[in-house]
This record gives structure tokens, C-alpha cells and sequence, in this order.
């Protein structure tokens, strides 16, 4: 065991083991290189005398290369007399250096403030920024450890034009949303994530039984990160065909380096608070409200709140069961490499709890990339990388029952450990202390994330190379949800529930591809064709156990043999994929490409598997045409445009083919004489062989430019994007005989839209980086399957549709009555169409003037989608010292606030009693005050005044919101020159979620869904919390 432990350490540590401690310093201005004995030495630092690591030094039309180390230093061996050095890094000008003698060299590395010599990841490859003809972002790893966060889509939110981010909840290991370009289908609307060149699933993860989701991307640890590229437009995602239709991103995790061994230890601690506190009736005042509530009603008040002024303050119960709460996280990474092989490792771990009582997350990450050079023209390598998540949530935190909205409705009158034990006529049944709700049902998550590549190129000819490349990606999510058996006063459990679920899935990938490349004279052509197989197999299996003889012991086969009921599920999805791209350019000035992805899917019946997905796209650097002057106020300029086609195929595993039930009540049929009951089927959705694809068709246009001697730059894009084929389930009348609806191809979808990213950076001793991205959406339906509206589910316990969706209106808008004030008086009451209206009641307007208040009365009322999505990132620095600052907001959208409907009317929504009610409605309608905003109190709602969708629940959605600012110190180099061991620290303190702007009266303005049919909708979810952090790099 001892041998096999030490020959692990040796492969581990041989990249670091094989770095050359004989280095020569020289010039902190300069390159200084020195022959000795066979060997080049030397020193490679910035402009300002900076060392940097990482710089590639390559011996010109050869294979020998090292790089710099932390200290700037690289050394080089052989006979290099004659020969020109190629030093590169990213965000520098590339130098040529020609070793003529044993004289010094002086050189020095000018920062590329145009930046367009940069290498960019693209689908199957790499290009450089000014030969991109597609729309593609890119956020680099020094930009994302600017910000601590706690995922890598929170690190990139506010910073990519056309990119929405929101969260969905603010739980510890909560999940995102995101949208590029809006949303184009009913359907799945998450991007195409690509790690590494391996598409893996992004999907989030629900916890049973609760609204929360957990992370579908915990696997990706924000520190693990090199680059992340967006591709937004078809041009640039086409070569990922079927999933690419909501745009893909890639991420590039961190790899050794030639020359290069490092460790960098980075963690933080901090705490989160509730941003923003809506205000609740306290004691005095809902005693006062609920008897003014009776008299209107003309009911006898509870004697317990006769006298509300002696109640005083009460119990806040959002105070209880909210709380700071402490998140800590630590990152280790190790990196290292030489000619042959190059490693990096790194963990991770991060300990959350959550400002929702009783709820935390802990995650612990790690990565292996290891990538081996057998021979100059045999390279193979790969990656291993782990995630395992393990954490609590609570029982019930969904609209109807949940801890969060239990706080809201509870009553103030009563203590912390209090229950209900009055009259059901002025308590509700329904009530529960929510206190002592969340310290005894619970909800357990343990999920754990495998995910490995491994890789073989071989280069047939030069310019000609093999690829062949194997996937695996296998997650494994298992949710226990227990809730004791108790009666607390009106809220009673009679059998102690357990509920298990389990939820797994593997999906492996095989690609091979051929890259071609050549240039000749000012012709430049490269070339990919390939092929990839994939499958994913999942399932899913939930068991509910009840009666537990002893419930310390919570395992299912301790619960009542007559008590158990599961269920469960499977799915296969296969997809097999033939793909090619060509790009050409010539001086650099002209550029083409042309790709086409066919791929052939298992959700489709025999005639319609096979789908085609071409694209093409050009672009012109007027900037390198003779004519051009690059000195005068603008530097460089490029025209691109693009058209292409992607796919979709997002309706489930085998989404042709008819479905059944066996074994269920509705399923078993009464036969014969006897008429015994016989075991049946019955069909639950009918099948569609004529279903196909759902295909999006995007054009756009862009302009590159950078200004100002390559100090400012600028991008600006166009683009109109069609969906046709829309792949939607239509509406059935109840006398079709199944449950659910066919899939079918109905409907056109349009999104466009401008986007523009224009920044400016400069300084020397002060440096600043200052830069602006908004982008505007319109979407819009402009034609549906049958002519059919499609409405969104139910919210709550109310009948109101959460959207509707119909032609010439966006998907999942808000649809309902117009509310033009409240009834001052029985005269204005004479006046109304509505039969049931008093004073002090919401007046409905009659859009169609036929006097009565029908479906035709109800118009477009909000719309969830932002017309404008804007973000400010600024970065200063100067002697040490660094600022970030990112500003990220939102325009032109609506909020549902279905929250409403269970904190105004003081009346119980969902049976007898009455709760507890927003502070807001201290300014509802009397008769001595009046009012516009509150209707009158009332035990019932005759007129519908919260029972109606109206105008009253949408709310103006948009908000301004310092997202991060973060103050760093980096202690001076000279400090670590005699160290061995410590090379540079950075301390830093940050704050996420500062402040927010915004007119909305909900807890928070940002709100997420992955459900399109369902966004803005507020109806009590998990707020997103105020973050500060404090955090130390140390680099070794």
C-alpha cells in the first residue's frame, strides 16, 4: 500500500519536481536573457516592471516551449543562437525576439489594450477575437476573481449583454435562471453548458415537495475557472445543434502549465442578512384591523382582542424565524507542469447557512486535469471532477404552507411557543406557529455529482489532427422529507410522513473530430468535421411512508405495512450528431464561415428523428484595409453578420409515443356477473408521430471597434430570432378521455434586440476599467397551433391563471381586469354594473361597455419579460489597492405579486378565521378616510376584489441593485522576495446585494423561474439575502 501511495505522489508531483530552480533576475523593465552552458535564461515582467507568470516561451517553428513561473522567471536549453523567441500571454502584445549573441536582450511586454490577438474558446476549437464572425462573450478568470461568489453564474450576472441571470431562491445552494436572448418556447429554455468540450446537464434540481431548487451547476467551482465564453447568436452555437437553441456556454476550467508550479489557497467568511424587511401588522394593529374586519361584516368580534392598546407590540414572527446567518468557504488549487506533463488539482469547500432558520448547504468540490505530451505528435489527457452537496431545507416552504408565508400570516397576539387554540370563527384552521413548524418537520438533501473527459489528438500531418475524446457525467439526488406526528392546537398530523426520493442519472459522450489547418500567402483556412454519440438514462423512484411505531428510528420499513405508497419513473434519451465547420479568411480582412450540424434524436418518432442546422456568417476588419488610418480616433473596426438555424427537441424522452397507467384506481375496471374488480390500463397521453423539431432561426448583426489608441472599445449587435415549430401541449376540453394533452408543433415565437458593451480603460500608476452593457427585448408570439391561448398553472389556492399566452402578446404575460379605483359611496355604487359592489369595493372598468364583467372585460395587464437588462462594472486600482463595483438592474417588466392574495385581506384566503396582513393595509378604504389603493375590510369578498386577477397584483418590476462591491490590498511583492514559500497575498472584503432601487412592495424584485409560463410570479419565495464577506488569497 505504502508503494502504491508513494508512486500516487511521484505522478502528482512530477510536473513540479521537473521545474528548474536555477533562474537569473535581471532588470525589473526587461527580458534579459543570458547563454550559459547550453542554456537561456531569464525574466519576463510588464510595462511597469510586474513580473508575470504564465507567459509562453516558445522557440520559433518548433515544438520547445516553457513558461514563466511566479517570479517572472524561464529558462530554456539547446542551441538557440539564430533563433527567434515568441513570448505570448493573454491581454499582451506578442513579442519576437531574435538571439543573435550572448549579448543581452532588453524587451518589454505592452498590455494589448485591444485585445484582439486574444484566443477565444468557440464550439470544437479556438479562434482570435478579430477573426470571429459570430456573437460570442467572454469573461476571463482574473474578471471573476474580482467578486467571491458562491457559483459561477452569480460571478458572471450584470456582465454579459443579452444574458438575464435571476435567482430563483435565495436558500443556502440556491439555483439561477438564465436566459440568453430572452425565451423563445414554452418549454426548457436553459442554455447548452459545455465543460471542457463536454456538454453536460444544467438542469436544477427541485427538492421534493418544496419550491426551492437546488444548483443544477454546483459541480462548477468559480475558482476552478479559466474562461467562459457565451455564444449567443446561431453562427457561433449551430455546431452544438439540437440543445444550442438557447444559446450555449462554455466553460474552460484551469489547466497546468509549461514551467510553471504554483498553489494558491483562497477562502472567506461572512455573513447574510435579509435585505430588505417588508413591515407586518404588529399585535395593536391587527387586533384593531381584525374587529373593524367584524363590524364592517357585521359580526361580533373576538373578546381576546377587545382592547388592541394592550396588546402592545407583539411577536414579529419574520424576526423569528429569519436570521443572519455565517457562509465560510475554502479553495486549494495546485498547479504544475513541463514539456511532457502539466496537472492541475483543486478543492473546495463551502459551508452555508441559510437566513431562513433551520436551513444550511455544504458542497465540497474537486478537479483533477492532467494533460500528457507523449510526442510531438501524441498528446492524450483528461478530467476528473466531483461535487457532493449535503443540506437542509424545511418542510412545506411552498406557497400554501410554507415557513416564510406561515410568518406572514401568524398571529402577532400570540407568544413564540404559543398555538392556536381559539374559536375557528376568528382563528384559522389552517394557522401553525411557524416557530415551531420549522423546528420539527425537515427536508434532507444529498446529492453528489460525477463528471470525467478523457482525450487522445494526434497530429496526422502537420496542419491535419485526430481528436477522439470519451464523457462521463453521472448524478446521483436522494431528498428524505419527514414531518412528526403532533397536534399543535388547530394544526394536527396524525401520522408521522416520511417521503423519500431518488433520482438518478448517467450520461456518456463519444466524439471524434479531424482539425484542418493552413495557411499560404495572406490565405488562412481551417476546418472541423466530426461525429458524437450521447445517452442519458435516468430515474426516478419516491416512496411515502406513514405510522412510525418509533419515529427516532426514520427509515421506511419502520412505518405501518399498509402505510406505504411509491412510484417511479425511467427515460432514455440518445442522440446522434454528424457536424462540420469551415472558416476562411484572407489578409485577415475577409472573413467566412460556414458550419452544419445534423443531428438525429430519440424524442422524435422514425420520420422526423433527423434534423439539419446549418449556419453562415462573415465579417470585414475595415480596420486593416489601406484606406483605413488606425491612429486616428478609432484603432480598429469590424462589420460582422450571421444567419443560422438550432434546434430543439425538449419535450421528454420518447415525447412521440402514447403513455398509459396501469394499476391506479382510475385504471381498474368492474367486470362480469360478479362484478369483481379487474386490474386495467388507461391511456394518460396519446402519442404524435408527427411531431419534429422545433427549430430557431437567428439573424444578426454586430460592429467591433475599439478608440482612443485602443483604450476604449466597443461592441454593438442586432439580432431577430424565430422560433417556428413550437413545441407545446394545447389545451383539451375534459371529454377527450386522457389527462394530458399531446405534444404537437404550434406556434411562432419572435425575440429581438439591440445590445451594446462600450468601455473604457487606461492609467498607469492609477489604472480603471469602466464599462457599460444593456440590452433591450421584445418578445412576441405571432402565431399559435389551433389558435389556441395557452394558460399558465394555478397559483396558490386561489383560480387565478399564474399567464397566459396568446398572438401578439409575449409569452406568459399577465391577463386580467382593470381596477379604476375604489367605490367612495353608495352613489358611486348606484352607478356600477357590478351586482355585488358596495363602498369601499374595487371598481372593475367594462372594456367592452356591455355592463357586465366578463372574460371579455379582461385585457394585458404586465408583461414578466425586462425590456431593457443593464449592468456598470467598474474596476480601480492603484498601489495595492483594488475597488469593484457592479451595478446590475432591470426595465420595462412586471411582477405578479400573488403574495398579496394571503397579506391583505386579513380574512383567512382558504377557509374561516382571519391572519394577519401587511402593513400596507393600514391604508385601506373607510368611511371617514377613503381611499384608492386597499378595499374595505370584509369576512367576504362578494365583489371578487382579491379573488379577480387584476391590475391591483402587478407591480412595476424594475430595480437598480449594487450587486457587488469589493475593496482588495495586495501586499508588496518585495515583502515575498526572500520567501520560499509565499509569493503574493491579497485581503479583501466585499459586499454582495449593497442596496436596491425599486418602487416593487414584495420582499425582492428579482424573480427567478425556469418555468416561462410562470415568471414574476411572486408567491412567497425564498429572498435573496445581503452578503459580506471577508477573504484572503495566498499564493505559494
Amino acid at each position: 500500500m505504502r508503494s502504491k501511495v508513494c508512486m500516487l505522489c511521484i505522478f502528482l508531483g512530477s510536473p513540479f519536481l521537473n521545474q528548474s530552480a536555477a533562474y537569473a533576475a535581471d532588470n525589473a523593465f526587461n527580458v534579459s536573457l543570458v547563454i550559459s552552458q547550453e542554456r537561456l535564461s531569464g525574466k519576463v515582467v510588464d510595462n511597469e516592471g510586474n513580473v508575470l507568470r504564465g507567459v509562453s516561451v516558445k522557440v520559433k517553428n518548433t515544438t520547445q516551449s516553457v513558461g514563466t513561473n511566479v517570479d517572472g522567471f524561464f529558462e530554456l536549453s539547446g542551441q538557440l543562437i539564430g533563433k527567434t523567441l515568441v513570448f505570448s500571454s493573454v491581454g499582451y502584445v506578442p513579442k519576437e525576439v531574435l538571439v543573435t549573441d550572448l549579448s543581452v536582450l532588453k524587451v518589454v511586454l505592452e498590455l494589448d489594450e485591444g485585445n484582439l490577438e486574444e484566443v477565444v474558446v468557440v464550439g470544437y476549437g479556438t479562434q482570435k477575437r478579430k477573426e470571429l464572425t459570430g456573437s460570442i462573450s467572454s469573461i476571463k478568470s482574473t474578471d471573476l476573481e474580482k467578486v467571491a461568489s458562491n457559483s459561477f453564474t452569480g460571478a458572471i450576472q450584470g456582465k454579459v449583454p443579452g444574458v438575464t441571470i435571476t435567482n430563483t431562491s435565495g436558500a443556502p445552494g440556491g439555483a439561477s435562471s438564465v436566459r440568453i436572448r430572452g425565451v423563445g418556447t414554452t418549454g426548457g429554455n436553459q442554455p447548452l453548458y459545455v465543460i471542457d468540450g463536454f456538454p453536460v446537464g444544467g438542469s436544477n434540481m427541485s427538492i421534493s415537495g418544496s419550491s426551492d431548487q437546488v444548483d443544477g451547476m454546483s459541480i462548477v467551482n468559480p475558482n476552478d475557472i479559466e474562461s467562459i465564453e457565451v455564444l449567443k447568436d446561431a453562427a457561433a452555437a449551430s455546431i452544438y445543434g439540437a440543445r444550442a437553441a438557447n444559446g450555449v456556454i462554455l466553460i474552460t476550467t484551469k489547466r497546468g502549465k509549461d514551467g510553471v508550479s504554483s498553489a494558491d489557497l483562497s477562502t472567506y467568511t461572512g455573513f447574510q442578512e435579509l435585505w430588505k424587511k417588508p413591515k407586518f401588522l404588529n399585535a395593536e394593529q391587527f387586533a384593531t384591523l381584525a374587529n373593524e374586519l367584524f363590524k364592517n361584516s357585521n359580526m361580533t368580534p373576538n373578546p381576546e382582542w377587545a382592547n388592541p392598546s394592550a396588546l402592545g407590540v407583539g411577536t414579529n414572527w419574520i424576526d423569528e424565524v429569519f436570521r443572519t446567518a455565517p457562509v465560510h468557504n475554502v479553495d486549494l488549487s495546485v498547479m504544475g507542469g513541463n514539456q511532457k506533463v502539466k496537472n492541475a488539482l483543486s478543492v473546495g469547500y463551502r459551508d452555508q447557512l441559510g437566513t431562513l432558520i433551520e436551513t444550511w448547504n455544504k458542497r465540497y468540490t474537486g478537479r483533477a486535469n492532467v494533460d500528457i505530451q507523449a510526442n510531438e505528435r501524441l498528446k492524450f489527457g483528461g478530467s476528473l471532477a466531483f461535487a457532493y452537496t449535503n443540506g437542509k431545507g424545511l418542510q412545506n416552504e411552498d406557497f400554501r404552507l410554507g415557513i416564510f408565508n406561515l410568518a406572514q400570516q401568524f398571529y402577532p397576539t400570540l407568544g413564540l411557543e404559543d398555538v392556536v387554540n381559539g374559536s375557528s370563527a376568528y382563528y384559522s384552521t389552517q394557522g401553525d406557529n411557524p416557530y415551531l413548524r420549522a423546528k420539527s418537520g425537515e427536508k434532507k438533501l444529498r446529492n453528489m455529482r460525477l463528471y470525467g473527459n478523457a482525450f487522445g489528438e494526434f497530429i496526422i500531418i502537420p496542419g491535419l489532427t485526430f481528436k477522439s475524446s470519451i464523457g462521463l457525467d453521472y448524478a446521483a439526488n436522494r431528498t428524505s422529507s419527514w414531518e412528526p406526528k403532533v397536534q399543535r392546537g388547530f394544526y394536527s398530523n396524525p401520522l408521522a410522513t416520511l417521503t423519500e426520493t431518488q433520482t438518478q442519472g448517467l450520461n456518456w459522450l463519444i466524439e471524434n473530430t479531424l482539425n484542418y489547418s493552413k495557411q499560404f500567402d495572406k490565405h488562412n483556412l481551417s476546418a472541423v468535421v466530426g461525429q458524437t454519440a450521447q445517452r442519458n438514462a435516468s430515474d426516478w423512484i419516491s416512496i411515502t411512508a406513514r405510522d412510525f411505531q418509533n419515529e427516532t428510528i426514520r427509515v421506511v420499513n419502520t412505518s405501518s405495512d399498509a402505510n406505504r405508497r411509491g412510484t417511479g419513473t425511467g427515460s432514455v434519451y440518445t442522440l446522434a450528431s454528424y457536424l462540420g465547420r469551415v472558416n476562411y479568411s484572407y489578409a485577415n480582412k475577409y472573413l467566412f464561415s460556414a458550419s452544419i450540424r445534423r443531428d438525429g434524436s430519440s424524442n422524435f418518432g422514425p420520420s422526423y428523428k433527423w434534423g439539419n442546422f446549418p449556419s453562415v456568417s462573415a465579417g470585414w476588419n475595415i480596420s486593416d484595409e489601406d484606406f483605413f488610418n488606425q491612429s486616428g480616433p478609432v484603432n480598429s473596426l469590424k462589420l460582422r453578420a450571421s444567419w443560422g438555424q438550432l434546434g430543439n427537441d425538449a419535450i421528454g424522452a420518447f415525447g412521440y409515443s402514447s403513455t398509459f397507467g396501469l394499476g391506479r384506481v382510475i385504471d381498474n375496471y368492474i367486470l362480469g356477473a360478479e362484478q369483481g374488480l379487474v386490474t386495467g390500463a388507461s391511456m394518460i397521453r396519446p402519442g404524435n408521430m408527427d411531431l419534429k423539431w422545433e427549430t430557431s432561426e437567428q439573424l444578426n448583426f454586430g460592429v467591433d471597434a475599439t478608440f482612443l489608441n485602443n483604450k476604449g472599445y466597443l461592441t454593438a449587435e442586432y439580432y431577430i430570432k424565430d422560433t417556428r415549430d413550437m413545441l407545446v401541449s394545447l389545451p383539451v376540453s375534459l371529454e377527450a378521455g386522457f389527462e394530458i394533452a399531446p405534444s404537437v408543433n404550434g406556434g411562432k415565437i419572435r425575440n429581438s434586440g439591440f445590445e451594446l458593451l462600450v468601455g473604457y480603460a487606461g492609467g498607469s500608476a492609477f489604472k480603471y476599467d469602466v464599462s457599460v452593457n444593456l440590452s433591450t427585448l421584445k418578445n412576441e408570439v405571432l402565431s399559435m397551433g389551433a389558435g389556441n391561448p395557452i394558460s399558465g398553472p394555478l397559483v396558490g389556492f386561489t383560480s387565478m391563471n399564474s399567464s397566459y399566452t396568446q398572438v401578439g402578446q409575449p409569452i406568459g404575460y399577465f391577463r386580467g381586469y382593470i381596477v379604476d379605483g375604489i367605490y367612495q359611496n353608495d352613489a358611486d355604487v348606484d352607478k356600477s354594473f357590478q351586482p355585488n359592489a358596495s363602498a369601499g369595493d374595487f371598481k372593475f372598468r367594462d372594456v367592452n361597455g356591455d355592463r357586465k364583467l366578463t372574460d371579455d372585460d379582461r385585457v394585458m395587464l404586465g408583461n414578466p419579460w425586462p425590456k431593457l437588462t443593464y449592468g456598470m462594472n467598474m474596476d480601480f486600482s492603484y498601489k495595492g489597492f483594488d475597488l469593484n463595483l457592479l451595478l446590475q438592474g432591470v426595465a420595462g417588466n412586471d411582477i405578479f405579486h400573488v403574495n398579496k392574495f394571503s397579506t391583505y385581506p386579513i380574512k383567512y384566503f382558504g377557509g374561516s378565521g382571519v391572519i394577519n396582513a401587511s402593513a400596507d393595509v393600514l391604508n385601506r378604504w373607510t368611511p371617514e378616510t377613503g381611499g384608492n389603493t386597499v378595499p374595505i375590510l370584509k369576512y367576504t369578498d362578494l365583489n371578487g376584489n382579491y379573488a379577480n386577477l387584476s391590475s391591483f397584483y402587478i407591480e412595476d418590476g424594475a430595480y437598480l441593485r449594487l450587486r457587488n462591491v469589493t475593496l482588495g490590498y495586495s501586499l508588496p511583492a518585495t515583502l515575498f522576495e526572500n520567501s520560499k514559500m509565499i509569493k503574493r497575498v491579497r485581503v479583501y472584503s466585499s459586499i454582495q446585494n449593497a442596496f436596491t432601487i425599486t418602487k416593487y412592495s414584495g420582499f425582492d424584485p428579482e424573480i427567478g423561474s425556469t418555468n416561462p409560463l410562470a415568471s414574476g410570479v411572486d408567491d412567497g419565495v425564498y429572498p435573496v439575502p445581503r452578503t459580506y464577506m471577508f477573504g484572503l488569497k495566498v499564493g505559494f
